[in-house]
């Protein structure tokens, strides 16, 4: 079944339940709906064994046509639905490690592979200032390996944002500023500094434009130390952006992980009181 949940008073409403599907996920692990709330992407294992995924108008209650994942390469290991609720984007791990991305239309046309390694990752959609649809975050691939790109949805159109760096996550989760990505950087302090054709930010949490004009808010310096996955700071905005959440083990390697609060003051925006 997919329901709504009001956490303060527990409710709970159903508003698909499925009798042709088993095993519904919404992701799993990673995965937003459109900006305004309406669309999910949903995995599913449908009774014939297909693995599926679909869009879910929650707010119209309509479900949208399977998509049946076997028709591109890999095992897919999440799906997110984009900020227009368009399109579904899937991320394909293949028995090589090349993690490749499709891009499906919610009425089941495929309509971009990436087919180039984790290009990006460990990133998130926004809209770009023309209302197109992007994907920023770390790519692992030439000619751009490890820098922050964008990536158009519709044609995949690559721009890079940022030089060669120690970036490990990015969200856009500020919804209310939606040209700003929030990035953590993690890497080694000395071996940045050694390095001046690198970005210079280690153990740091930054606000990047993805416009492409390189607009940097410097937000917190972490002092996380590097360890393993579950101890990244992957710092996260809330959906104004006045306030963002991190991780660090602050310098202790597989010492305790805390949760830690920045707060961020911004420039009025014009036509606002």
């Amino acid at each position: 079944k997919i329901s709504t949940w009001a956490p303060r008073t527990n409710r709970e409403d159903i508003v698909y339940a499925a009798t042709k599907y088993r095993d519904l996920e919404f992701g799993p692990s990673k995965g937003n709906p459109s900006r305004d709330g309406n669309r999910i992407a949903v995995r599913a294992t449908r009774n014939d064994g297909a693995a599926v995924v679909f869009a879910y108008d929650i707010d119209r209650r309509l479900k949208y046509p399977d998509i049946d994942l076997a028709q591109v390469a890999g095992t897919t290991s999440s799906c997110t639905i984009s900020p227009l609720g368009e399109n579904i984007l899937c991320f394909q791990n293949l028995v090589d490690g090349t993690e490749q991305r499709a891009i499906f239309a919610v009425d089941g046309t495929l309509r971009q592979t990436w087919k180039d390694h984790h290009r990006p990752g460990h990133g998130d959609l926004t809209l770009d200032a023309d209302g197109s649809e992007i994907y920023v975050g770390t790519s692992k691939s030439a000619p751009d390996k490890y820098q922050v790109i964008k990536r158009r949805l519709s044609d995949g159109k690559v721009t890079s944002l940022t030089k060669y760096g120690e970036a490990e996550h990015t969200s856009l989760r500020a919804l209310d500023r939606p040209e700003w990505a929030f990035i953590s950087y993690g890497g080694n302090p000395d071996e940045v500094r050694s390095h001046p054709d690198w970005a210079p930010y280690t153990r740091e949490v930054i606000a990047l434009r993805v416009d492409g004009r390189q607009e940097v808010r410097r937000i917190v310096q972490t002092r996380n130390a590097p360890f393993d996955y579950w101890s990244e700071t992957h710092a996260s905005p809330s959906p104004d952006g006045s306030q963002v959440i991190w991780s660090s083990n602050w310098g202790v390697p597989g010492g305790p992980v805390y949760e830690f609060v920045a707060h961020l003051d911004w420039p009025q925006q014009p036509g606002l009181n």
